[in-house]
């Protein structure tokens, strides 16, 4: 017979034998399970929705006919702690039950269950009763402190408890469970601690069952005002902040969901009138965007239901700083928008007024911006837009009064005052180009940046037809400005304009045609409409003649400013001409307008 070589043997094995049955340690398994039994958090087995309903009639009914337990069968006695606080709701339908539909209401009723747990009946139902005071921990009723010393003399009282009570024997004393006001000591002690929440919530006994507690509850609810307090004076730091935070989150979602309008109150007042720390903000803007949502969408507006408008505006003002940051972010890393600085100080200039701002994102601007956040905790809320360049982006306001459409890059600015039919809405998940920019009150193309020409004219408008009214200073502050101007017109005439001033038939000496108060409206008017038919033309390099005739206003002035262009101008350049000599020739009219 021939003998298999090693790998043949190799091939053909399947892995170690299996160990039989008969080898396995049963008794070892089982007297593991009676010692988890005897010193774990194994509770008592609650009875089934159907058994607890028939008990708490059985007792209730006992306990309306006589007054007394002593009718009642040891079975049931052993089983009370589970219709002490029975129905949940409080449905009050018998006429033997308390002014809450609670027996642990009734004081007569748990003086005769603490002589009956006296007498040394099992530790099963003093464990079962501590546990349901803790679940529900029914701070509100006249009993709550009858119960409270009832549990502390049946579970601190012996001197050697059976094994099943040891261990929340200990937690008693070690976390003052059943003390005076325990609920709000544990929960500042669980703030102060160093070791992590959780391990402590384990220790205590609140990891399984009771993760949800009215212990719990209670003890949050008390704190929270301290805890605003603290948030007020700036006497909380970043990591107890954020152990509160973990202690109000289980499992991802919110611990105690009926009081979230108590939660949100406590952490965001404070920061109704003036902005918290960066540190505090971080903290607090992804757990509310988690637990709450944004509270301007369908999607967040009915778990912020409740919740006072000035604590709602805290988070929307958080959330419209953060949409200007990342739209100024988007058009400095596009780079296509000459103009982005002096916009970005504009439009936060109006932060103060608490506007509403959107976000609405071309294709190729919704990736980059999920590039950009992509180490962030949360995602910027944004709509879709169609039918523009990839690359665009467009911030929506809200004023008192106004809605307004900025876009990025070259694009002009636009106004539709409320009423005004086919005015945007915000927060739409998706817009069309023409949405955003057919028919508008008011078209604002952004030229003289510099100067603060355009900057004026929006705050002119909207002072004159809103009533919103920003100081200079404001929204054009002294770091703008390249140039100190008092809106005189000055010249320096190079040598190219020069030449372009002699080509023209005028002497170097005298002043160009332009430059005479009577035309420059006219050359004005003429070029802001030649920049919005090149705007439109979407073409990389440009013949400025197919737009404006060589001897009109405009022309002239244009040449006296940068000489006569080439055939294949940049459009870039062209516009940036075009702003140039827009800028200068409001001046000149600025200035020769009467005074008052």
């Amino acid at each position: 017979m021939k003998v298999p070589s090693l790998r043949d043997s190799l091939d053909r094995w399947t892995g170690p034998p299996k160990v039989a049955d008969v080898f396995e340690p049963r008794r070892t398994r089982a007297a593991g399970s009676k010692v988890d039994k005897q010193l774990g958090d194994i509770e008592m087995r609650e009875p089934e929705p159907y058994d607890l309903r028939k008990l708490y009639q059985r007792v209730g009914e006992s306990w309306g006919r006589e007054h007394s337990l002593e009718r009642v069968s040891a079975r049931d006695l052993r089983k009370i702690p589970f219709v002490l606080f029975y129905p949940p709701g409080n449905d009050n339908r018998m006429q033997w039950q308390g002014p809450t539909g609670w027996l642990g209401a009734q004081p007569g009723f748990v003086r005769e269950y603490d002589r009956w747990l006296s007498d040394g009946h099992r530790a099963s139902s003093v464990r079962a009763l501590l546990l349901e005071f803790l679940r529900v921990y029914p701070s509100a009723l006249q009993t709550f402190d009858d119960l409270r010393r009832v549990l502390e003399k049946a579970v601190n009282g012996a001197a050697s408890p059976p094994p099943s009570l040891h261990k929340w024997q200990q937690r008693c004393v070690d976390f003052g469970l059943l003390e005076e006001n325990g609920d709000l000591s544990f929960t500042g002690k669980l703030i102060s601690a160093a070791d992590p929440v959780d391990h402590i919530l384990g220790q205590a006994g609140f990891d399984t069952g009771l993760a949800r507690c009215g212990f719990l509850e209670s003890g949050i609810r008390k704190f929270l005002p301290t805890l605003s307090d603290r948030l007020a004076r700036n006497s909380i730091d970043d990591a107890q902040l954020g152990r509160v935070l973990t202690l109000l989150e289980c499992e991802g979602k919110l611990r105690f969901d009926d009081i979230r309008v108590d939660i949100a109150t406590a952490l965001l007042r404070p920061f109704a009138e003036h902005s918290p720390e960066p540190a505090t903000k971080k903290r607090l803007q992804p757990f509310f965007l988690h637990h709450f949502g944004d509270p301007r969408l369908h999607s967040g507006k009915h778990r912020w239901s409740g919740t006072p408008e000035e604590i709602r505006r805290v988070v929307i003002r958080w959330l419209v700083e953060r949409a200007l940051e990342q739209f100024f972010l988007l058009v400095r890393e596009t780079a296509l928008d000459r103009h982005w600085r002096y916009r970005e100080a504009f439009w936060r200039a109006f932060l103060p007024l608490d506007p509403d701002i959107w976000f609405v994102l071309g294709s190729g601007a919704k990736r980059l911006l999920e590039k950009m956040n992509e180490k962030e905790d949360e995602d910027e809320a944004t709509s879709v837009l169609s039918g523009a360049q990839g690359d665009q982006s467009v911030l929506m306001l809200s004023l008192p009064g106004v809605t307004i459409a900025e876009w990025s890059h070259n694009g002009a600015c636009r106004f539709w005052l409320d009423g005004t039919p086919g005015a945007p809405a915000l927060y739409k998940s998706a817009y069309s180009r023409e949405d955003l920019m057919g028919k508008p009150g008011h078209r604002q193309p952004h030229y003289g940046s510099s100067e603060g020409l355009w900057q004026d004219e929006i705050a002119h408008w909207l002072r004159e037809n809103t009533g919103v009214e920003i100081d200079r200073a404001e929204y054009f502050p002294d770091s703008l400005q390249e140039r100190q101007t008092d809106h005189r017109p000055r010249y320096t005439p190079s040598t190219r304009r020069a030449r372009s001033q002699a080509a023209a038939g005028n002497s170097p000496d005298a002043p160009s045609r332009i430059d005479r108060t009577e035309t420059a409206p006219a050359a004005l008017r003429e070029l802001r409409q030649v920049r919005e038919a090149v705007m439109a033309a979407r073409r990389p390099r440009v013949d400025l003649r197919a737009f404006m005739d060589a001897n009109s206003p405009g022309w002239v002035a244009y040449t006296a400013d940068h000489g006569v262009p080439g055939y294949g101008t940049r459009r870039t350049t062209i516009l940036d001409r075009l702003d140039s000599t827009i800028a200068r020739l409001r001046s000149l009219v600025l200035w020769s307008r009467p005074s008052n």
